[in-house]
């Protein structure tokens, strides 16, 4: 099981999206939202992280920070709330580092 934290500015609408994800993912994936102050204390049992594109500026500092695979999500994809290619893009990104 792949499980994946979504951090965002604040987790207000990435939590929406990582509830559609979780639904997508029907036990394949765990998917959780945190902002950007608290994601630290969350990378416990965590697989990688999608950076929500508000933040895509902070990608190279979440992933050293994290020491995990780290990918910023599609703006467009993010903008539709496209859970299931969003989903479907990172299980494609964690393959490609594991």
């Amino acid at each position: 099981m792949l499980n994946i934290l979504i951090v965002c500015n604040a987790g207000m609408s990435s939590g929406i999206l990582a509830r559609k994800m979780q639904e997508e993912a029907k036990g394949e994936a765990t998917v959780k939202a945190v902002g950007v102050g608290d994601y630290l204390d969350h990378l416990e049992g965590i697989d990688m992280i999608l950076v929500g594109p508000q933040i895509r500026f902070q990608l190279k500092e979440i992933r050293e920070n994290s020491n995990l695979p780290a990918v910023t999500i599609n703006l467009a994809k993010y903008g539709l709330m496209d859970a299931k290619g969003i989903l479907e893009d990172s299980i494609q990104f964690y393959k490609g580092v594991k």
